[in-house]
């Protein structure tokens, strides 16, 4: 697993076989930099599309104050992403606290990996404005995610 610091201790994520959820995202024109690459915060856009397609609907269950926010990001820009295509980012768990939980991602076009990152997000009570545990069945989702 990742030592959390720097591209190396991420290679593992550069592996498809690790993550147990996928989604797909177009890229779009607008995500195109001058240098006619996707640009850098693109990729960040994409991991948080690939964890509200994941696990918002999940949380929005218990009604529209519960969901989470992200505490920490950090992303490694590996290869180039390209216009026209699509993007897949997979998903694995790798930490679940009392209130907050680690996901890391992958992302990959044409099969090859263009970047990883990881992120801590807090399961949050819009209303009340504090943090709360994930709700059982929450929970019970986010660990069918973990890393074999």
């Amino acid at each position: 697993m990742s030592d959390g610091v720097g591209t190396k201790g991420r290679d593992w994520l550069m592996d498809r076989v690790v993550f147990r959820q996928w989604c797909r995202v177009p890229v779009r024109y607008n995500d195109l930099d001058p240098l006619g690459h996707v640009n850098n915060t693109a990729t960040a856009i994409f991991f948080e599309e690939a964890r509200c397609q994941l696990i918002t609907p999940k949380l929005k269950a218990h009604g529209a104050h519960v969901d989470m926010v992200l505490a920490a990001t950090s992303i490694d820009y590996r290869r180039e992403l390209h216009y026209p295509g699509e993007v897949e980012i997979g998903t694995v768990l790798t930490r679940l606290g009392s209130k907050s939980f680690s996901l890391a991602h992958g992302i990959f076009q044409d099969g090859i990996c263009a970047g990883t990152g990881e992120v801590v997000l807090v399961v949050f009570d819009l209303e009340r404005r504090t943090a709360l545990a994930p709700p059982d069945d929450v929970r019970a989702f986010l660990e069918t995610l973990k890393a074999a």
